[in-house]
């Protein structure tokens, strides 16, 4: 018997890596069906990396452990590749109706898989070879490859439906994500003896784990605002059930000479005057309804339905004759000054969300200080 320490500190480390993610997991999001199912994909690699570092102590004398052992880990691989796809699909998804319609095609080829891995360990048990047949490992990486593959292509297919830039992109670095284990495939299939799978397995995870995490996550830090996602579910949400009786707005207000005054002054700083627009901005709105977010550096929105553009015009002038007056922004690191733009849903250039954020930088009802 001769084992390869590598291998087994690998299979330890990750061990301890997809603990972690595990345990790290909250009752509440548990709830989540994408939570749900991620949750079974860190059991199932956790259980991979156990049983290919038991496999490592082994003697070679014992032949049917082996077996069992080779078996349960092509099982738990068809198992893994299946949820995969599933947790990809939860997480790009908002509805579940094409995946019950799909459910049966996704998993009998796991099914059948997994049985013949069973019957092959079960009527050769004490016989060598020890390795699987050469059908059963060809049938594996199928499948292994075509779970990748389908969960690659969901996330690219996704994304080029997807209207809106914010979540196109990361539908996109998930899908590049997917197809990472593949360039691993081949490189394991040239150096065999490269503990490759375990390690790949737990990075494909964690990214996975992160672009959830991600999702969740719903209020920008700095100013306790809507952040990025959430701008981006609601405009999703708003535009498919607008209100037939009103005009959909998208108000962006910029901080001028933002990164100027960040490099000038400091992060903290920059800070504080994110802060202090925010406040100033909730103010402004506290009693229109509107929705109010963070999406970049030194971009906050304004989205609000309305039954005519005067009352955009109203809110602007607002907010024009006020910060002219605010202590708030006159008494913050510098004195903040902002330029704003709009756009309207709906119109033959604004068709999109992408559309209606993009375009809004044509109309600008007040520049910035500097005229830019």
């Amino acid at each position: 018997m001769e084992i390869n320490p590598f291998v087994v500190e690998i299979d330890l480390i990750s061990v301890a890596i997809l603990l972690m993610v595990r345990y790290g997991i909250t009752e509440r999001a548990s709830r989540l069906r994408e939570v749900h199912v991620f949750r079974y994909l860190v059991d199932l690699s956790i259980a991979f990396c156990v049983l290919n570092s038991t496999g490592q102590f082994i003697l070679s004398t014992y032949i049917p452990v082996i077996k069992i052992i080779n078996g349960l880990k092509i099982v738990t691989c068809i198992c893994m590749g299946c949820s995969w796809f599933l947790t990809v699909f939860f997480i790009t998804s908002t509805s579940t109706y094409h995946l019950r319609k799909m459910f049966i095609p996704i998993l009998l080829p796991s099914l059948v898989v997994s049985v013949m891995a069973i019957v092959d360990v079960l009527s050769n048990l004490t016989e060598p070879p020890l390795d699987m047949r050469p059908h059963v490992w060809i049938l594996l990486n199928i499948l292994t490859i075509v779970y990748v593959v389908s969960a690659s292509i969901l996330c690219l297919t996704k994304a080029r439906k997807c209207t809106n830039r914010i979540r196109r992109r990361s539908l996109y670095l998930l899908s590049g994500a997917m197809a990472f284990p593949l360039l691993l495939l081949v490189v394991q299939a040239k150096f065999y003896d490269m503990p490759i799978t375990s390690p790949s397995f737990v990075i494909v995870t964690l990214f996975i784990h992160l672009t959830s995490l991600r999702r969740r996550i719903t209020v920008d830090e700095i100013t306790k605002l809507n952040n990025d996602n959430k701008l981006a579910d609601y405009l999703d949400a708003i535009t498919q059930k607008q209100n037939p009786a009103k005009r959909l707005f998208f108000v962006k207000i910029d901080i001028d000479k933002f990164k100027a005054m960040k490099k000038k002054y400091g992060g903290v700083a920059a800070a504080i005057a994110l802060q202090k627009m925010a406040s100033f901005l909730r103010q402004q709105c506290i009693n229109r309804g509107s929705f109010i977010a963070r999406y970049s550096t030194s971009s906050f929105a304004i989205v609000t339905e309305c039954n005519d553009f005067s009352e955009i015009e109203t809110l602007a002038n607002r907010l024009i004759a006020t910060s002219a007056t605010s202590e708030e922004l006159a008494q913050g690191p510098w004195p903040i000054t902002f330029s704003i733009y709009w756009s309207e849903f709906g119109t033959p250039t604004t068709k999109t969300v992408d559309d209606l954020i993009e375009n809004c930088t044509r109309n600008c009802y007040k520049p910035s200080v500097d005229g830019e």
